[in-house]
């Protein structure tokens, strides 16, 4: 008798662990060029979404950052059916670089280029959703902005929408000046580690890309982010509020010039300043509106 209690009991606890929904988690992967954080929806995935993180806390690990940032936007996956991958763009692997040459924010990398290493991990995702497709959502905070920014007049084709958060500089269409804050060809041997590696970073964007991009790309900033930037070439204004507006003015009136459609907004969110955690809501909105 009591054995069949015993058994009764341990056949009622199994089943009800084995009901229980699984709890998916951001996870940490490494590759030999670079690390990302990845998360992967309960039911099949529709698209992916690649998220790129702000300028790193220089009290917490760069990893530990990026996680924080996917496991805000997990909520937003699972409604809406998305693999999340977040790059850990830091310093060891894309660090922020000395004279304008702002490492992953410019697309650059140590041992490859920051929009390649997405480039590689969409292709190792893209069969896990619906689509199939090399085309994707991006969203960037800050620094992580200014990678999207960049990212997208640069490979607009693989951008199904964008959203930029809060980003400080921009790469305007204007190729009187030269990558990474106009569109004028880019020819640089970059150091890295004092030296001991060099990477040639060559850029030569097309002002069509950028008109392409228009259509794609939405700018999200709270509207107290208003601290003064220090100015940059091509920049019209002097705070991040101000370069989302004339950027998205000089976009928009290039793809009127191209004859392509230009729909570049700025989404004010009111009393909100630099902060990624309470713009995101406002980013999802935007980013997944019809």
């Amino acid at each position: 008798m009591i054995k069949t209690i015993q058994r009764l009991l341990l056949w009622l606890i199994t089943t009800y662990f084995l009901a229980l929904p699984v709890v998916a988690q951001v996870q940490l992967h490494s590759t030999s060029v670079g690390d990302y954080q990845l998360y992967l929806p309960k039911a099949q995935a529709k698209h992916i979404l690649v998220l790129a993180h702000g300028m790193l806390d220089k009290n917490q690990q760069a990893a530990a950052q990026t996680k924080t940032y996917a496991e805000r936007w997990v909520p937003y996956a699972e409604q809406y059916g998305l693999i999340i991958i977040a790059p850990v763009f830091d310093n060891e692997h894309f660090g922020n670089l000395s004279q304008g040459y702002g490492g992953y924010r410019n697309l650059f990398g140590k041992y490859i280029g920051a929009d390649e290493f997405v480039h590689q991990l969409i292709s190792q995702y893209r069969s896990q959703t619906q689509s199939g497709a090399n085309q994707f959502y991006l969203y960037g905070h800050s620094a992580g902005g200014q990678f999207v920014a960049r990212y997208v007049v640069t490979h607009p084709g693989r951008i199904i929408k964008a959203v930029i958060s809060a980003a400080g500089r921009y790469s305007y269409p204007d190729d009187n000046v030269p990558w990474p804050y106009g569109a004028g060809s880019l020819n640089k041997i970059i150091q890295w580690d004092k030296g001991a590696i060099k990477r040639q970073e060559r850029v030569s964007p097309q002002l069509r890309n950028y008109a392409s991009a228009a259509n794609k790309v939405q700018i999200v900033i709270g509207a107290a982010d208003t601290k003064t930037q220090e100015q940059r070439a091509a920049h019209i204004g002097s705070n991040r509020l101000e370069f989302a507006y004339s950027w998205a003015a000089a976009m928009n009136n290039l793809a009127a010039r191209h004859n392509m459609a230009a729909n570049v907004q700025v989404h004010q969110v009111p009393g909100i300043g630099h902060d990624s955690a309470k713009l995101t809501a406002k980013a999802a909105a935007v980013l997944f509106s019809d």
